[in-house]
């Protein structure tokens, strides 16, 4: 392990997402540091190292330099932008580490007093810090006002654009799990609580998200409020064999986002590999080559997450040999390194109660933790989360957990003995290129019993003592990365 890959930063990795460095030249916090610490509390957060060139190599500062360079980073953070940032700093040895937490959405965009909102606010998109567009300044400030889910329609009454049919369902479902509570109003005055229309009767977005008939919910908003699900017949969207082939199936769904939830599912199961298996009675038993509730977890993650106050884009599911991709407009609100561990967080609250009284979603942050245990229950590798520009996607493989060439992989750890869980493991950092906790070690290795914690701690310890991992972080919230540097 190198001296450099302990505690609170790991210096190895080039800048990323959530990565940026500073030289300091003279011990004097960078012109431009404001632009990052902007773009950080825009976006999903991030650690500036400063006394690291931008080639990732720590020059270190001297005492002097590390008391002044601390305190111009905490007067920066605290005086000069329109919300007071609280980074958290540490030394790292010669070199001053902080992180910056995203900003809560009521008061981004986060920018420079002295320049104004206009040209002092950026957003961390990759390794660059990007100025705001107008389309991220609105997006803003609709998540200030509540989200998309509350823009009215004033030239429509519910009346003409509900499906009564899919209200009374609803009404139906929560008088079950809510009690009688709306029992003495009447349905117009249910809708107004509900938050799907005003007291004109005019419908929300989550209204017509939620109750819509036909396709007036696109007809009113944009053709691409929608699913779309394209199949292909290779794992690239170009087939080699017959170039001009550029898709064997195209489907787009509409209506409500029920309607849309259904149809999407039944299409995805219906494009899904059957497998079969031999029971112990010697019969066949034919099963799914992926489990359908990490489909079904998976598209109604993506109804409940995705950003509604964009047209741009819409949810789209693409169908290769060996994956499906799902992918939804509007980044996760939740660090992907912390997206099984973080309580529910989501842009669409309203929404989401209504899929969850519908038993379609949970708003227990339970359902990433679904897909991942039932994959790999099904002994089928680890799935992919990704936070794109303005996107999140899901890859989930039909492969098996570890493929020819992962067998290859794990050949040269045979001198070292390592059991199974280790072995899965380490294909598992190789693979998904995340860090894991003790939490991870256990759960992709289906460890439940009392004393697995200390037992992955151990096994974990051994991988740091051969020198095939390293950790990051205190105790509690220790990570362990793969040390490429010994493989």
């Amino acid at each position: 392990m190198l001296p450099y890959q302990t505690g609170f930063f790991d210096y190895s990795l080039p800048e990323d997402l959530h990565t940026e460095y500073k030289t300091c030249n003279e011990g004097k916090i960078p012109n431009d540091l404001w632009k990052t610490i902007s773009a950080f509390a825009n976006a999903d957060g991030g650690k500036v190292s400063l006394g690291v060139t931008p080639d990732n190599k720590p020059i270190g500062l001297t005492t002097k330099q590390l008391d002044r360079v601390q305190c111009d980073l905490l007067s920066l953070c605290q005086n000069s932008f329109n919300y007071p940032i609280v980074p958290e700093i540490q030394l790292v040895g010669d070199v001053v580490t902080a992180y910056i937490s995203p900003a809560p959405s009521q008061v981004r965009p986060i920018y420079s007093k002295s320049r104004g909102a206009s040209k002092g606010a950026y957003i961390r998109i990759g390794s660059s810090n990007v100025e705001i567009t107008d389309e991220i300044r609105n997006q803003f400030a609709m998540a200030a006002r509540g989200g998309a889910e509350l823009i009215e329609f004033s030239g429509l009454h519910y009346e003409n654009c509900f499906d009564m049919v899919v209200v009374n369902e609803y009404l139906s479902a929560i008088s079950q799990s809510r009690g009688n509570i709306y029992q003495d109003l009447s349905t117009t005055d249910i809708l107004i609580k509900l938050r799907a229309i005003n007291h004109s009767g005019n419908p929300t977005l989550f209204g017509l998200l939620a109750f819509s008939k036909n396709n007036i919910l696109q007809e009113n908003t944009a053709p691409t409020v929608n699913i779309a699900i394209t199949q292909y017949a290779t794992d690239s969207k170009v087939n080699i064999s017959d170039p001009n082939e550029t898709f064997i199936d195209d489907r787009e769904f509409n209506g409500n986002v029920i309607s849309q939830f259904k149809s999407a599912a039944n299409h995805l199961r219906s494009k899904l590999p059957i497998r079969g298996l031999i029971d112990p009675q010697g019969l066949r038993q034919e099963y799914l080559s992926i489990p359908e509730i990490a489909i079904r977890e998976a598209l109604a993650n993506a109804i409940a997450h995705r950003d509604y106050s964009t047209y741009s884009s819409r949810i789209q599911i693409d169908i290769y040999a060996d994956r499906i991709e799902i992918i939804n407009p509007g980044r996760s609100l939740v660090p992907i390194e912390r997206i099984d561990e973080t309580p529910s967080v989501s842009r669409n609250p309203t929404l989401m109660s209504f899929l969850k009284d519908f038993h379609i979603t949970e708003q227990r942050a339970r359902g990433i933790k679904t897909i991942r245990d039932s994959l790999n229950s099904a002994g089928l590798k680890e799935p992919l989360f990704e936070n794109l520009p303005s996107s999140f996607r899901i890859t989930i493989y039909n492969s098996t957990f570890m493929d020819s060439e992962d067998h290859l992989w794990l050949q040269q750890f045979k001198k070292h003995n390592l059991n199974e869980r280790q072995l899965t493991a380490l294909t598992y950092l190789k693979n998904s290129h995340n860090s894991i906790t003790n939490h991870t070690y256990r759960e992709i290795n289906n460890m439940n019993s009392v004393g697995d914690d200390r037992r992955a701690r151990h096994e974990l310890e051994r991988l740091v003592k051969f020198g095939l991992i390293f950790p990051q972080g205190e105790t509690r919230h220790r990570r362990y990365n793969l040390n490429t540097n010994n493989l």
